[in-house]
């Protein structure tokens, strides 16, 4: 348990000043907010600034230390990191968002006035001395009960852009979480594993599904928000010489040859290292598509073998 901290307040959401909260999959009947008046202006940004960022309770090092990684690169970019606030890759989220000073929402499972999990005394206290929010659906007064995490799961996917599954086992409330990002058409991005790994088996379960986008770096963001794309250490670097067709079919020639093909995200990182923009990139693959250059076979391009060079 615990109180709410001095410079912070529990309050009622005015339904009026923020209706587009309302605007999710089973909407709430209300919504309380704790935090400072100043704290409350994030919720204007929702759900364009939002990144849900969630996983398991019990994650691996390695999980842990990606979630880490991932949020510290997007210092500077005006995300705001939402999770649930539960142990494991939610605690990791915030904290890793108020390390790269951005700002932080969580969503939890009861009121409140009630500390859960208790161990997050201090976080939560971080959280709101950075002007940081905690809201819930739940009055003052509601314990922590499994339906309502799975319940505020909707709110997380719907007030967020995009949501990254970083670690779910087979049976994981973060597979719900995904759903609801489907259900209320956002992105879902998913952290790739090695097929058969049990321990990533929900993941593995998202990809092959087709249900979410493989993250291999911040750079995949960009799909999202174009302004993270590009990466600094990229940005002074020129392309090749020749026409971007026929850089762009080479690379993909070169990647069927050596491997069956190439993936969308790979090329986009590709194109991104000779200092293309995102809108560049995306043009000249769209231009290749229609002059049938490259093939898209389910999500994989080609070279036309076809096509003469």
């Amino acid at each position: 348990m615990g109180r709410p901290m001095a410079h912070s307040c529990i309050c009622q959401i005015d339904r009026n000043q923020f209706s587009h909260l309302w605007q999710v999959n089973q909407p709430p009947l209300t919504l309380y907010a704790q935090g400072t008046k100043e704290a409350l202006t994030l919720l204007h940004s929702l759900p364009e600034r939002g990144l849900a960022v969630v996983g398991t309770r019990y994650p691996l090092a390695r999980s842990v230390s990606q979630t880490r990684e991932r949020i510290l690169e997007l210092e500077g970019s005006g995300l705001i990191i939402i999770s649930g606030f539960a142990r494991g890759i939610d605690s990791t989220a915030h904290q890793a968002a108020l390390d790269a000073k951005l700002a932080t929402l969580a969503v939890v499972g009861n009121g409140l006035d009630i500390l859960y999990p208790p161990e997050n005394a201090e976080l939560r206290e971080k959280i709101l001395a950075a002007d940081g929010l905690i809201v819930s659906e739940f009055p003052t007064g509601t314990p922590p009960m499994g339906r309502n995490f799975i319940n505020r799961n909707r709110l997380i996917a719907g007030w967020s852009k995009a949501t990254w599954v970083v670690e779910a086992p087979e049976r994981s409330g973060t597979l719900n979480t995904a759903k609801w990002a489907r259900a209320q058409d956002r992105t879902c991005y998913v952290t790739p594993c090695y097929p058969g790994d049990p321990v990533l088996a929900g993941n593995q379960k998202l990809l092959e599904q087709c249900n979410a986008t493989a993250l291999w770096g911040t750079f995949n963001f960009g799909m999202t928000w174009l302004e993270l794309s590009n990466p600094i250490s990229s940005r002074s670097r020129r392309p090749r010489k020749g026409s971007d067709l026929d850089l762009l079919t080479h690379q993909v020639e070169l990647l069927t040859w050596q491997s069956g093909g190439g993936e969308p995200a790979q090329l986009l990182s590709w194109a991104l290292s000779l200092g293309w923009s995102p809108q560049r990139f995306f043009h000249t693959l769209q231009t290749t598509l229609k002059n049938r250059l490259l093939l898209d076979e389910n999500g994989l391009l080609l070279k036309n073998s076809r096509e003469s060079d």
